[in-house]
Formats: C-alpha cells, structure tokens, sequence
C-alpha cells in the first residue's frame, strides 16, 4: 500500500483503537502475536525500518527495567531467594510473567507508534490533530515544539564533539559533572534567548498568537482501515485465543 493512501486522522484513529486492544490483552502469547501482526503491517506499508527500530531501541533500557525489577516486587509463588548484602530478595512466579507481559505490551505498542507515525509528514499529522478536533494551543505548543526539538538535539551534539575534543572524557568524575551542567545551562540559556528572537520576529510577520491550521480529513480508502481493525479484533479477541486454547490441551 502506498503513503498517502489513507489520511493520517484515521492511521491515528486505527492506531490508538489497536493499542487499546493491545493493552488489554493478558496473555503474553497473543501479545507476541500483536507485536508479529504490527511487523507485517508496517512491512506491507513500506515502513522505513532502520528509523524505526533505531528510535525503538532507544527504550530498551525502560523495557528491561520493568522485566528485571518487576519479579522481585511483585507476586506470591516464591520461585527462589537471594542472599545480598541488603538481606534476602525473593523471585516471586507471577512477577516474572507479569514483567514479560509487560515488557511485551510495551514493545508493542512502541513499534505501532513508531511505525504509524513514520508513515506521516509533519504537515500531516498536525492536519490530523486538527480534524480530531484538538485545540489549536495545544496544536501551536506542539508544532514549534516538534520543529526546534531536532535543532536542540544537533546542537547539543556539536557541544559534546567540542568538549570532547577539548578533554570532556579524561577529566575526572567531578570536571565531567560540570562540563555537563553547564553544557546543558547553555542550550536552555539558548533556546530561550532563541524562543524570544522566533516569537518578536512571527509577531513583525503578523502573528496574532493562533496558529492556523486546517484538518486533512478523510478519504474513501480509510473504509478498508475500518474493515482491517475489525479483523484484528476478531484475530486478537477470538481466533488466537482459541487457537492456544486447542494447542495447550
């Protein structure tokens, strides 16, 4: 299927209708299903992978800290017990499948983001927000927001080439600490100083504090988006559970 086949309001609609089926499942089996659908469909949709999975990978340390930490907190079926210098900690059964569970959703719903999001334009997924019918403050805050983030990110970037060029990495413990504070004082001393400049220079250009923005719409084909997420609520909620159900007997 080629970009731009659906409008973006209904790939945000059909995204958060799949989350919230995700996010109810319990099972981590059909939550691995989920995660293998979300890979076909983006695979279908010509998702650009190596975005995706770098921006993906960036939250692996969130996901590894729920399924870690999860079973020593949370459960009654002692599995085993360790002897640390705090005292012993139990591995609790229902922590573990609770923390994979978890751990799975997370994935899930973060790759079928990623890769629904990767499928819009900025232009468009604004145009979305506005058909759905969000505030136009909160549109403004966002589109400016999403516009000079990236510049921050490249800019701390060349300061932590230059420190680094400069010795950053063989001072010690104490220097490293402040280098850091004060390379990150520096950016919001600059994005404040550059926030002020941006909004005196939109104000000469006739901006009146409300950012005009106008709805994409809908298109005919997002019917078949309808008749996709209605099989995905059959797979999920019917023909994968009793598929493990006849399996497990």
């Amino acid at each position: 299927m080629k970009n731009g086949s659906f409008s973006a309001a209904s790939i945000l609609i059909s995204t958060f209708a799949v989350a919230l089926m995700i996010a109810v499942q319990t099972n981590p089996l059909i939550v691995l299903a989920a995660i293998i659908m979300v890979l076909l469909a983006g695979l279908v949709a010509g998702t650009r992978w190596r975005t995706v999975l770098s921006l993906a990978a960036k939250f692996e340390l969130v996901i590894l800290f729920w399924i870690f930490f999860v079973p020593f907190l949370y459960g009654e079926t002692v599995v085993t017990t360790l002897n640390l210098p705090i005292g012993q900690v139990s591995i609790y059964q229902e922590g573990i499948e609770f923390g994979i569970l978890i751990g799975l959703r997370m994935m899930s719903l973060i790759l079928l983001f990623l890769i629904a999001l990767s499928q819009m334009t900025l232009t468009g997924f604004m145009g979305a927000l506005r058909t759905l019918r969000v505030p136009r403050s909160i549109l403004g805050s966002l589109l400016i927001m999403l516009r000079y983030v990236p510049l921050f990110i490249e800019e701390r970037k060349r300061m932590q080439d230059a420190q680094s060029l400069r010795g950053f990495e063989r001072g010690t413990r104490g220097n490293r600490i402040q280098s850091l504070g004060f390379m990150i004082g520096s950016n919001i001393d600059r994005a404040f100083d550059r926030s002020i400049s941006v909004y005196e220079s939109m104000k000469l250009r006739g901006f009146g504090g409300e950012v005009v923005l106008r709805g994409g719409g809908f298109k005919k084909l997002d019917t078949i988006l309808l008749v996709i997420l209605i099989l995905v609520y059959v797979a999920l909620f019917m023909v994968i559970p009793n598929t493990l159900e006849v399996l497990m007997i």
